[in-house]
């Protein structure tokens, strides 16, 4: 496990990984703690790369991308080629390494009097936080996983190498009871180590706070709901205190969740917004180097050009030529330097939730006739405002144009001036970069919002029994995007409903493939509703959970297996 990563030359630290040889006499006031705990927000921007994106969100039923150079988009993945599962577990144990590390200096801080039981608890509490998030990732994307609290030393590095799995199931256990206990106000039986704030609240420095916890301890709950019915209580408990922190109880109050928290706020360009929870920052400075996302690169309309192509099936766009064509049109707005990769899109199942002809102001920020935006989200566009291409001196100002794919063609291959609403759009401006340069995307991208943590209240109460309130709180965001009050007693009917909102609110969020697996559908639903041929040939059940890679496997000396793997 843990250990494994840390001494293999697999580009992490070929010196010693282990613990700082005296951090006792380092770590001696708050000020070089948090300096410490500046190092767990590094692995988490490696896992939340374009690739998680293609992991959680492509290969599942409301997006695709039918390319045999993106393996993770299509699971072509085994043992010995995890894909980005190899960057999960060694990003993921980097993130559990760092933070049992820190957890300790702070009790030992605390021991020696350098800090106060104030600073103990601000201090711990990010720790355990930041701590439950990669854990959070590791148990999603590879279910049991190996599990320790303690840091790593010459002493204990070969016991932890040969860890085996702890079930995930109980790895959530602990981490609830754990964040129940520190988080919770006093007045719920909690010892509120972090202040109850929102993560971007203005004038604060956007550390990992309450509301990652709460959210990660509802997440838990939500998993462990099925075999532990009182979980879904704990939910209510947790996502409700959010919820209060985010100015609720909206479920009592949608319209003022509506206006607090406007859908135009949602796409990735918009940065550090009040109803994020948690987001992945963009662009840090490491040792003077920039690092930037791709994700954009995947999520745009082509970038037409004449110029040759590197790879047919992997770029859209050629390696010289200066253009802000975007498939038949001139947007200006747009970077004329970006570079694109074959495009993710939507399926067909996921346009019968949300299409051009839907009400839903999610769907597209721009409509036909009018250069008024929609004040959408932002999933999809069919249209955006532009230049035609055959209008060189662009006469006549800004229209909104349909992009090329979505006419049909004549007989001889020219496009009709009559654009077919029913073709397939491209992923909306949720997920743009209008300042791309190349394939830097500077973007942050939105992990998790107050508007999971409602949805997921609604599928609380649904399996609590409460149909009335699973209503309610499905309303929330259903009322935020203009559909019509959802009602219902039929359980399956509003779960299903749940299920769908979810698709819709959450596109594109890194959330679906976990959804869809801790529902126990995943395998069934993306195989009937992907569009990728690759998927199709290549999807198998054991491919809701990634494999261990096979290096780790072997450096545990067997205490760890694939054997759901072995067909």
């Amino acid at each position: 496990m843990i250990l494994g990563i840390c001494l293999t030359s697999c580009g992490f630290l070929e010196e010693n990984n282990t613990s700082y040889p005296v951090p006792e006499k380092y770590y001696t006031s708050a000020g070089k703690i948090r300096t410490g705990l500046n190092g767990l927000y590094d692995p988490v921007r490696s896992i939340y790369s374009a690739s998680m994106f293609l992991m959680t969100e492509a290969a599942t039923d409301v997006i695709f991308l039918s390319s045999y150079t993106r393996p993770d988009a299509n699971c072509v993945i085994s043992p010995s080629k995890p894909c980005h599962g190899k960057n999960v577990w060694k990003q993921g144990y980097i993130g559990v390494m760092r933070a049992n590390e820190m957890c300790a200096v702070i009790d030992n801080a605390l021991e020696k009097g350098y800090i106060d039981e104030e600073e103990y608890k601000e201090l711990y509490g990010e720790a355990v936080v930041m701590r439950a998030m990669y854990y959070y990732c590791l148990t999603s994307v590879f279910g049991d996983v190996p599990f320790y609290l303690v840091p790593v030393t010459e002493e204990n590095r070969a016991e932890i190498a040969h860890l085996g799995r702890t079930s995930a199931y109980e790895i959530r256990e602990f981490l609830i009871d754990q964040l129940m206990d520190l988080l919770l106000p006093v007045e719920k039986g909690g010892k509120e180590y972090l202040p109850l704030r929102r993560s971007y609240e203005e004038g604060t420095d956007y550390r990992a706070g309450a509301a990652l916890g709460l959210m990660l301890g509802g997440k838990f709950c939500m998993w462990n709901g099925n075999v532990n019915e009182k979980r879904y209580e704990d939910a209510i408990t947790l996502l409700s205190v959010l919820e209060e922190i985010y100015g609720g109880p909206f479920g009592e109050s949608p319209e003022s969740f509506e206006a607090m928290y406007p859908l135009t706020d949602i796409p990735f360009s918009k940065k550090w917004t009040k109803e994020s929870i948690f987001e992945i920052s963009n662009k840090v400075e490491n040792y003077g180097q920039q690092e930037y996302y791709t994700l954009a690169s995947y999520c745009t309309p082509s970038r037409s050009t004449l110029a040759i192509e590197e790879d047919e099936d992997e770029t859209d766009t050629g390696a010289s030529v200066i253009s802000n064509n975007y498939n038949g049109i001139i947007i200006p707005d747009m970077s004329a330097y970006a570079r694109t990769y074959k495009a993710a899109r939507p399926t067909s199942w996921y346009l019968t939730l949300l299409n051009y002809n839907s009400t839903d102001k999610r769907v597209c920020e721009y409509k036909e006739g009018s250069l008024e935006p929609i004040g959408s989200s932002g999933n999809l566009a069919y249209c955006w405002p532009g230049y035609s291409v055959d209008n060189p001196s662009q006469e006549g100002g800004l229209k909104v144009l349909w992009f090329n794919e979505l006419y049909d063609k004549d007989s001889d291959g020219n496009l009709k001036p009559t654009p077919d609403k029913t073709n397939r759009p491209w992923l909306g401006n949720k997920f743009w970069c209008k300042d791309m340069y190349y394939y830097r995307d500077s973007n942050n991208p939105k992990i998790f919002r107050l508007a999971g943590a409602l949805l997921n209240l609604a599928e609380a109460y649904l399996m609590t029994g409460d149909t009335y309130n699973a209503c309610r709180y499905l309303n929330v965001t259903m009322k935020r995007a203009g559909r019509a009050e959802y009602s219902s007693d039929d359980t399956d009917a509003i779960m299903e409903e749940i299920r769908n909102e979810c698709a819709r609110e959450l596109f594109g969020e890194f959330q679906r493939k976990f959804d869809l697996v801790r529902w126990d559908i995943w395998y069934e639903r993306t195989l009937k509703n992907t569009n990728s041929t690759y998927l199709k040939d290549y999807i198998r059940p054991y491919h809701r959970y990634y494999p261990i890679p096979a290096d780790q496997v072997a450096y545990s000396g067997g205490a760890l297996n694939n054997n759901d793997y072995i067909e």
